[in-house]
């Protein structure tokens, strides 16, 4: 996992194609994470 600001979210949003969306994920910790998942 990275830590990432929410610029870089954003960047990362704009290079992903429409195929794909963000969405956060539960993890096993109880903290969750952002994945890319088809749309």
């Amino acid at each position: 996992m990275l830590e990432v600001t929410e610029a870089e979210l954003g960047q990362a949003d704009e290079y992903e194609v429409d195929d794909y969306q963000r969405v956060a994920a539960p993890l096993a910790s109880g903290e969750s994470a952002w994945v890319y998942v088809a749309a």
